[in-house]
């Protein structure tokens, strides 16, 4: 579950640049943590957005966990990851 200092981005079918502004809102919202999750096709964009980010923030953000597995998603079973980062202040 997420709390209001932890929030989730679902990576779809929106640009990276996108993606990189909401997760930079959040942030500046004071959430402490973000999980960028990407299922099926999307796992390595999700990755990329993760990289993208890594390089605009630099030391400013730490990769808290990875993690990757499988779960029912309208009635049907995807494979996802879940990278979980947090802002260093």
């Amino acid at each position: 579950m997420c709390s209001m200092s932890e929030r989730v981005v679902v990576v779809g079918k929106k640009s990276i640049s996108s993606y990189l502004i909401d997760i930079a809102v959040f942030f500046q919202e004071g959430v402490s943590s973000i999980i960028i999750k990407g299922y099926g096709k999307y796992i390595s964009k999700a990755v990329d957005l993760y990289n993208a980010l890594a390089n605009k923030m630099r030391d400013s953000v730490v990769l808290e966990n990875i993690a990757i597995g499988s779960e029912p998603v309208a009635g049907r079973v995807k494979t996802y990851i879940a990278i979980k980062i947090s802002r260093k202040f």
